[in-house]
């Protein structure tokens, strides 16, 4: 029997992308990849966040049926969030815990393992490739200014020995004659001392024969003190020596703090694009609701506003709305905000600050109602600070106006600090909205002003952008401040000083100029800018103005 022949040849498959070999495969955009083009997932602002796994994992049924370890021929199905182990049908002891379905459990995990490494991969050993490339361009100067320093602290030293020695000198010239004299002085002091003390020793040697005149000696005479004399001797040093010119040359040397550790600039890594780039869009019908604020959750997850006391969590991707809120403030303000920890912070219709936890289950007030003297309008958790700014007024009977001021808070409602201006040009008038940019300063759109005040952390007015009815603002990484301008229909961007920059403008089919902007929004993950655009539709669009620096991508 002749032998079989078996072919050699094996059917490799290739990237979806390019002609390279598949490694890795994306769940988002169903594309087989090989590794450049997979790292071009991690690197491109605009997929960063898409799960990339390898290409076994593409399909679900090749996974085989694990056996539990304390019972022996039973398939794990389950898996004990409590106790963090997967369970299989005779694991009786967790009955009382919460458990859920192995394979819905494994899929929550994956993901929120990929979460932390787009984040180590995007964030973490993007930025020290950043800093990477500034080290080298700085590592070649470094050299030359080691050498500069040397030579200067070579001459430094020099003077500071001859300064030294100058004084050492003249310290112990003065030291040297101080002590002349004073031995001088002693000496000649002892010397009469000591004739007292013969003197008187040759009268009380007489006084055996004479005990009148001894008596009468003793009357007029003292003992001396011969104690007080020995003291008298002590030498000590009164006098100062003088050391202006020791300070003024050891302030010469400057000591600056080692250890910390170097971060990259937000201008080092991205830049603003020229046109932005329209990422997707939702309609919302209805001419009664419009997107008057919006805090973005996730990439796909955003609460908005479409209406004075209606707030929804929406789902960006499908469009569906997964959560109602009808407590909130009745009001077309900034009155909802989310922390770092996904969690809801809005102002109720009592005027309370409530916080709605992340798997909205339990909600608490975190910031009582302030009282009817004042009422708040406007929140923001900075991403930055971490800080709670809340945005509040009064009207004020007297002056016949509102008068505004800021609240800071801490992550448990505790009060930190309170931004209450006089009458200056940084007085507040009536905050609607609110954000922080990431220099500290906080931004408030005042709508009686007409204009976007501009205070520092501590307080002080630093700037006003006037303009016809501001509405949302909000703040990007590169520190730009961006306005809502429903009126004339214009969104503006600004720079962290309070000077215009541009315009935000599109080309795109769904343009800026031909809807009313309301509401920002602002993803500091993503970097991408959720605008909410109304006229005869409601329009949700998110849009790419913000992306990676093209030499850096270049040179990565």
């Amino acid at each position: 029997m002749e032998p079989k022949q078996i072919s050699n040849r094996l059917n490799i498959k290739q990237c979806s992308l390019c002609s390279g070999t598949t490694e890795y495969y994306c769940h988002y955009c169903g594309d087989d990849l090989c590794r450049p083009c997979k790292e071009m997932h991690v690197d491109v602002l605009d997929i960063k966040y898409h799960d990339v796994t390898v290409y076994r994992g593409k399909s679900n049924s090749s996974r085989g049926r694990e056996m539990c370890t304390e019972h022996p021929g039973q398939v794990i199905e389950k898996f004990c969030e409590s106790c963090d182990s997967p369970i299989c049908s005779s694991c009786t002891n967790h009955t009382q815990h919460e458990v859920e379905i192995i394979s819905k459990a494994h899929e929550n995990k994956r993901k929120h393992l990929n979460n932390i490494l787009i984040k180590i991969n995007f964030e973490t050993i993007y930025s020290a490739q950043v800093l990477l490339n500034k080290l080298k361009s700085e590592f070649t100067t470094c050299h030359n200014e080691i050498g500069q320093l040397k030579t200067a602290m070579l001459t430094m030293s020099k003077r500071l020995k001859e300064f030294m020695d100058n004084v050492r000198s003249e310290t112990i010239l003065k030291c040297k004659t101080e002590l002349v004299c004073r031995f001088l002085m002693q000496k000649i002091k002892l010397k009469r001392n000591n004739d007292r003390i013969q003197k008187y020793e040759h009268r009380y040697e007489k006084s055996a024969y004479r005990p009148v005149q001894f008596l009468q000696f003793i009357k007029k005479a003292r003992l001396p003190q011969v104690q007080d004399t020995f003291q008298d001797y002590l030498f000590s040093l009164t006098q100062k020596i003088d050391m202006d010119d020791l300070i003024t040359l050891l302030s010469e040397i400057k000591i600056t703090e080692s250890g910390k550790q170097r971060r990259t600039d937000n201008e080092f890594v991205l830049t603003l694009m020229s046109t932005p780039i329209l990422q997707k869009t939702i309609l919302l019908r209805g001419d009664d609701y419009k997107f008057y604020h919006i805090s973005c959750v996730t990439l796909d997850r955003v609460w908005v506003s479409i209406g004075p006391n209606i707030l929804i969590l929406l789902d960006t991707a499908t469009g569906d709305i997964l959560h109602y809120l009808k407590d909130s403030l009745v009001s077309v303000t900034g009155k909802h905000t989310v922390n770092s920890n996904r969690e809801l912070i809005y102002i109720d219709k009592h005027f309370n600050i409530m916080k709605l936890s992340a798997d909205m289950k339990t909600t608490m007030i975190l910031i009582e109602n302030p009282g009817p003297a004042w009422t708040p309008l406007c929140v923001y958790c900075s991403p930055y600070s971490g800080y709670l700014l809340a945005g509040m007024f009064k009207y004020d009977k007297y002056t016949k106006r509102n008068t505004g001021k800021v609240m800071k808070y801490d992550n448990n409602g505790k009060h930190i600090q309170t931004i209450l201006h006089n009458d200056l040009s940084g007085s507040l008038y009536n905050p609607r909205y609110i954000t922080e940019n990431n220099n500290g300063d906080i931004v408030v759109s005042d709508w009686d002003r007409h204009a976007v005040m501009v205070m520092s952390g501590k307080g002080l007015h630093r700037f006003s952008y006037r303009g016809q009815y501001p509405q949302a603002v909000c703040t990007d990484a590169l520190s730009h401040i961006l306005v809502c301008y429903p009126l004339s229909r214009t969104i503006h961007i600004l720079t962290q000083n309070g000077e215009f920059h541009t315009f935000l403008s599109t080309n795109q089919s769904t343009r800026i100029q031909d809807y009313r902007p309301y509401s920002l929004g602002y993803d500091l993950y993503s970097h991408c800018l959720w605008v909410g655009l109304s006229l005869h539709d409601n329009l949700l669009s998110v849009y790419r103005h913000i992306n990676r620096h093209p030499a850096i991508l270049d040179e990565s």
